[in-house]
């Protein structure tokens, strides 16, 4: 995997929602502009029948796609995401999950997206596409 560093450059910690999450790089290629993540579907994500709840699925999908956005963009811009919609192709049960996401186009103020998330068994259960806008990275707020 050659552009590991890139996301260390990006993230130098990471965030901890990508923590709660399980977030783990397997794939990153900035000139193809795609990755593969791994997430832990925990149990403590699970709906009343015993499935993965649909907003963990997306949230997923989320952090994989916005960290390949913010590797492409660099420091000078963040992307944050304005749309994102999902189909949900089949229940997922309690285990591994992983993300195959890439950028499709990216323009000077947008990104437009795709992500595809796949079950233990390795079948698809969920796509999703998103936009997100290119915002200028600002100093931080001082306390006042």
């Amino acid at each position: 995997m050659p552009d590991r560093h890139l996301l260390r450059d990006v993230f130098p910690t990471p965030a901890r929602s990508s923590v709660s999450l399980g977030f783990e790089l397997l794939e990153l290629d900035a000139k193809a502009m795609t990755t593969r993540v791994r997430f832990n579907g925990s149990s403590e994500f699970t709906n009343p029948a015993g499935y993965i709840q649909g907003g963990y699925l997306v949230a997923m999908m989320d952090d994989a796609i916005g960290m390949l956005a913010t590797v492409k963009a660099g420091t000078a811009k963040f992307p944050s995401t304005v749309d994102l919609h999902t189909h949900f192709l089949r229940p997922v049960r309690v285990g591994v999950i992983e993300v195959a996401a890439r950028l499709r186009n990216i323009g000077r103020a947008m990104i437009f997206a795709e992500a595809d998330l796949f079950d233990a068994r390795g079948k698809e259960a969920a796509r999703a596409t998103a936009s997100l806008t290119l915002n200028p990275v600002k100093a931080p707020a001082t306390p006042s």
